[in-house]
């Protein structure tokens, strides 16, 4: 199907759409020059890779491949994103990491394109102290700030709330994440982690006063790291998410 721009201009108009049948002879035609002899759908299956845990990549997905129902955007599944609007109306999210006290570095990205901030706070990154001043010049209203301070998420969370009242930034134009995951944090390190309660209390505080914070954070890259499958990463996610929903 061709998609014309919203100029009426297409590059492609003159030419006939490419079928599904003549992507696979090119792939035969390929795989024949390294001695594979195979065509049509055995061919698009000599590309596919086998992952672990039972699952199969395949090279090549169209809007013909069956697919559950993604519901809408804002609405269960959440497949589609969390807000109704989608990025049509802000774009992408184009988030850089900062793990040292720059102020000049932050600023420089925001200007050149960033339109929000994660923010590496405590023993690993950014002293605590130290983020007002990271943070200097920042229309926090503006660009939403993502912390990862690990075990120093509680007084971390409650230097940037500061901040927010600080600089007359209303509780509903906050944006971003606290970063709290204990479950990941203890993963990543080998730590017995903190303790829930704190976190919980952050979790509370953002429902009630700042609807646009989350205070929670699921991290699963600590079990990829660890050389767990596809499969492992999505169920240490989901096991994740339950116990902080349970506790």
């Amino acid at each position: 199907m061709t998609v014309l721009p919203d100029d009426g201009l297409s590059l492609a108009a003159e030419f006939p759409d490419a079928t599904h049948e003549q992507w696979q002879s090119l792939v035969a035609g390929v795989l024949r020059k390294s001695g594979k002899e195979v065509s049509g759908a055995a061919a698009e299956d000599a590309l596919s890779t086998s992952l672990e845990d039972g699952l199969r990549a395949r090279p090549l997905y169209t809007a013909d491949d069956s697919a559950p129902d993604p519901g809408l955007p804002g609405f269960a599944p959440f497949v589609r994103g969390a807000r109704a609007e989608g990025t049509t109306l802000g774009g992408w999210d184009v988030r850089q990491r900062h793990t040292t006290a720059d102020n000049t570095a932050v600023l420089g990205d925001l200007e050149n394109g960033v339109t929000s901030l994660w923010l590496v706070v405590g023993e690993r990154g950014i002293p605590v102290a130290s983020l007002g001043a990271t943070l200097d010049g920042v229309y926090l209203d503006l660009a939403p700030v993502a912390l990862d301070a690990g075990s120093e998420v509680e007084p971390a969370a409650a230097e940037l709330l500061r901040l927010y009242a600080e600089r007359g930034v209303a509780p509903e134009a906050a944006r971003g994440t606290l970063g709290a995951d204990p479950l990941g944090y203890a993963a990543r390190t080998g730590d017995e982690g903190f303790p829930f309660a704190p976190v919980a209390a952050l979790a509370r505080r953002c429902a009630e006063g700042y609807p646009g914070l989350r205070a929670l954070t699921v991290d699963a890259l600590p079990y990829h790291e660890a050389g767990g499958s596809a499969a492992q990463e999505l169920g240490a996610s989901l096991a994740t998410g339950v116990a902080y929903l349970r506790s």
